[in-house]
C-alpha cells in the first residue's frame, strides 16, 4: 500500500509539472490575450508548494522529499526562464481564427499611441537578433524623434502612428521586420480592369516609381529593389500621403488609357476583392505546387508559389520524378518567381531525388536570439541526404527567379547554387543571402496591425559568391521561361 501511495504521488507530481509547462503552448497556440510573464512565476511557486505538500504526505524518507522538491524547483525555474526567453510568448503568428480588422484611418489618443510605441520597442529590444547589445544609434535616434512627435499631439492618426513605427523599422535594414495590415481595402473595380488588361499607371498624377520614392522612408528592406507598392491598396495610398478623391489613370500594354475617380467609399475588403477576381479572372490552377512536362524538349517545370513542406508537396514531387524517370527527361526547372517564402526545408525534399550523399544546409549558418539567450550554429558540417535512389534525377537543374523570390525561396535558390547543383535563370532576388529572419509576430488589436520581428541572422553558405544571388542567365523575370527554352534547345 505504501509503495502504491508513492507511485501515485510521483505520477501526480509529474502531471502537475507538465501542467506548469503546458501554460507555454496554451499561450503560444491558443489564447488570443496577452498573459504577463510573471504569471509563470506565480504558477511555478504554486507548483513547488503543491509538490512540497505531496512529498511531505507521501514520502517518509527525507531524501525522497528533497529530491522531489529539488527536481520540481529546477524544472519550475527552467519553465520561468523559458517563458522570459521565448520570443513566441504572447505572439500571435501560430494561432488560428485570427481577428479580422480592415484598415481604417481613425484616431488614437496620445496615450494610446505612446503605449503602443513602447510595446513595439519592447518587442524589438527583447527579441530582434540585431539588438542583443541594445538598439543601434540610428534606431534609437529615430525612436526618440517619433516619440517626441507623438508627445506634441493630443490625438495621433493611425496612419501617422504607422508611419512613425515603420520609419523606425526602416533603420534596421531588415526586410522581415515589418509593421503591416493583413486586411486590406482595395479599389472595387480593380478585378474588372485587370481582366481587360489594365493596371494603374498613376494616382493623382503620382506614378508607381514616384510612389516607391514616397514609400521608401517607411519600408523595411535590404535593397531598394524590394520596395513594392500596390496602388489599388488604400493603406499604401494613405501611407504615401495621397488624398481622396483619387484620380486614377489605368493603362494597358498598348498605351490606351482610362481615367476614373474614386472616393474612400469605393474601396472594398480583400475578401470581396478576391471574390470579384475569381469572377472576372478565374484561375485554371489555384494549387501552390504543380508541374508540367514537355517531352519534346525533355524538360520538366515545377512551379512552387510558396514554400510549404506538406504531404501534398511530397506527393507532387514523387509523381513528377516518377514521370521524369519514365520519360528520361534531361532538364528540370524550379519556378520560384513571385514566391514569397515560407518553410526553408522544401528544398531538402527536392534534394532527396538528386544523386548526392550530403549537402550544406542553410539553417546551419545562422545565429538565433531568444531574449537573453543566443545560439550560434556550427558552420562546418554537412547534412546527410536521404536519397530516393530509384527515382534519382541526374540531368540539368535550373531555378527561375525574379526580384519577388523572397526569404525561403531565396534560400532554396542559394542551397542549389552554393552546393553546385544547378544554375539560375532570371532576376537576382531582392534580398541578401546574409539576412535576418525567423520571425515572431504580435498583433495590435486596437489598430489592426501586425508587428513581425526577426529572431535569427543567416549568413551565406559560400560567402565568396557575394551577398546576392547572381543568375548565370540574367533576364527579366517575365522572360525566364523563354530563356529556359532557349537554353535547353541549345543543349
Amino acid at each position: 500500500m505504501n509503495r502504491l501511495k508513492k507511485f501515485v504521488a510521483v505520477v501526480v507530481i509529474i502531471i502537475i509539472n507538465l501542467l506548469l509547462f503546458g501554460i507555454v503552448p496554451l499561450n503560444v497556440l491558443l489564447i488570443w490575450k496577452d498573459i504577463p510573464q510573471w504569471i509563470m512565476i506565480l504558477a511555478a511557486v504554486v507548483d513547488i508548494t503543491i509538490v512540497l505538500l505531496i512529498a511531505k504526505k507521501a514520502f517518509s524518507g527525507k531524501l525522497a522529499k528533497i529530491i522531489a522538491v529539488a527536481i520540481t524547483s529546477v524544472f519550475a525555474g527552467l519553465c520561468v526562464l523559458f517563458t522570459y526567453a521565448c520570443p513566441f510568448w504572447n505572439s500571435d503568428g501560430f494561432k488560428s481564427d485570427r481577428p479580422i480588422h480592415y484598415y481604417e484611418n481613425s484616431d488614437l489618443t496620445k496615450e494610446e499611441a505612446l503605449d503602443d510605441l513602447e510595446e513595439v520597442m519592447d518587442y524589438l529590444k527583447k527579441y530582434h537578433v540585431s539588438f542583443v547589445d541594445g538598439l543601434t544609434p540610428e534606431v534609437q535616434a529615430k525612436y526618440e524623434d517619433v516619440k517626441a512627435d507623438f508627445e506634441t499631439k493630443d490625438t495621433v492618426k493611425r496612419i501617422e502612428f504607422i508611419r512613425g513605427v515603420r520609419s523606425i523599422l526602416h533603420e534596421i535594414k531588415d526586410a522581415h521586420t515589418t509593421f503591416n495590415s493583413w486586411d486590406s481595402m482595395l479599389i472595387s473595380d480593380g478585378p474588372e480592369m485587370e481582366s481587360k488588361g489594365y493596371s494603374i499607371y498613376s494616382v493623382n498624377g503620382i506614378t508607381e516609381d514616384r510612389m516607391k520614392e514616397l514609400m521608401e522612408p517607411y519600408y523595411s528592406y535590404e535593397t531598394p529593389r524590394k520596395i513594392i507598392v500596390d496602388m489599388e491598396n488604400l493603406f499604401n495610398l494613405d501611407l504615401c500621403g495621397v488624398e481622396a478623391p483619387f484620380e486614377v489613370v489605368w493603362k494597358n500594354e498598348d498605351g490606351d488609357e482610362e481615367s476614373r475617380t474614386y472616393s474612400r467609399e469605393d474601396f472594398i475588403t480583400a475578401d470581396e476583392y478576391y471574390d470579384l477576381l475569381d469572377k472576372y479572372m478565374p484561375s485554371d490552377n489555384d494549387d501552390y505546387v504543380y508541374y508540367e512536362i514537355d517531352e519534346e524538349k525533355s524538360l520538366a517545370i515545377l512551379t512552387l508559389k510558396r514554400c510549404w513542406t506538406s504531404d501534398h508537396y511530397r506527393d507532387v514531387l514523387r509523381e513528377m520524378f516518377s514521370e521524369i524517370n519514365t520519360n528520361k527527361i534531361k532538364n528540370l526547372a524550379i519556378d520560384l518567381r513571385g514566391n514569397g517564402g515560407g518553410d526553408t526545408y522544401v528544398v531538402n525534399e527536392l534534394f532527396k531525388y538528386l544523386p548526392i550523399d550530403e549537402y550544406y544546409q542553410a539553417d546551419d549558418f545562422r545565429k538565433i536570439r531568444w531574449n537573453y539567450i543566443t545560439f550560434d550554429f556550427d558552420q562546418g558540417g554537412k547534412t546527410k541526404n536521404k536519397r530516393v535512389a530509384e527515382l534519382e534525377f541526374d540531368g540539368n537543374l535550373y531555378v527561375l527567379t525574379d526580384e519577388g523570390s523572397f526569404s525561403a525561396a531565396m534560400v532554396f535558390t542559394e542551397m542549389i547554387v552554393d552546393n553546385d547543383l544547378g544554375k539560375v535563370i532570371g532576376e537576382s532576388p531582392a534580398e541578401s543571402c546574409n539576412f535576418c529572419g525567423e520571425i515572431t509576430q504580435f498583433y495590435f488589436d486596437d489598430i489592426g496591425m501586425w508587428l513581425s520581428v526577426s529572431t535569427d541572422y543567416k549568413t551565406r553558405i559560400d560567402p565568396s559568391r557575394g551577398d546576392y544571388i547572381e543568375p548565370e542567365y540574367p533576364c527579366a523575370g517575365e522572360d525566364a521561361i523563354q530563356t529556359l527554352y532557349d537554353i535547353v534547345s541549345d543543349n
